[in-house]
């Protein structure tokens, strides 16, 4: 297997890179199905063509030969990014793939004019915790009974 390469999707990887949004939210225990409907909806392939349409850095994507092992999705915000979401396949987990999506994530900062990276995560959503640790994110609160209910953590880093 050979290792992954980072970068913008290829126009021919946008479905594939919504089922495998779609696969990794499906499996999260930590979201309600509510919370889950509403992240299918938003991230469709037209939705996800679009966002990066509109900001070419604003997703990215890890693959190896057998095809996309990882998605980093991001949105500019007043001198800020937005992580939205981040995730690596199962056949790809372990294998440092996270780490190095965020690590091109901080890579666009400059050319995005921004000077930091913020994003929640669940705070039961201990795989995310861990990543977003070894990539230097600080927690900065804890958001209680936040989106659909469920609690939050705030995280930020200044790569």
């Amino acid at each position: 297997m050979t290792l992954p390469t980072i970068g913008p999707p290829a126009d021919h990887e946008i479905n594939a890179l919504a089922t495998l949004m779609r696969e990794t939210i499906e499996r999260l225990d930590i979201y309600s199905e509510r919370a889950k409907h509403a992240e299918f909806a938003k991230y469709t392939p037209d939705a996800i063509r679009a966002l990066a349409a509109e900001d070419p850095h604003a997703v990215i994507v890890a693959r190896d030969d057998e095809g996309l092992t990882g998605f980093c999705l991001s949105r500019f915000d007043d001198g800020t990014v937005w992580l939205s979401w981040f995730g690596t396949a199962a056949r790809a987990r372990g294998r440092g793939i996270g780490t190095a999506l965020l690590a091109a994530l901080a890579g666009t900062l400059p050319a995005r004019r921004a000077h930091k990276i913020w994003c929640d995560s669940r705070t039961d959503n201990l795989k995310s915790k861990s990543v977003l640790e070894r990539a230097g994110y600080q927690r900065i609160a804890t958001l209680a009974n936040h989106w659909y209910g469920q609690d939050y953590y705030l995280w930020e880093v200044y790569p």
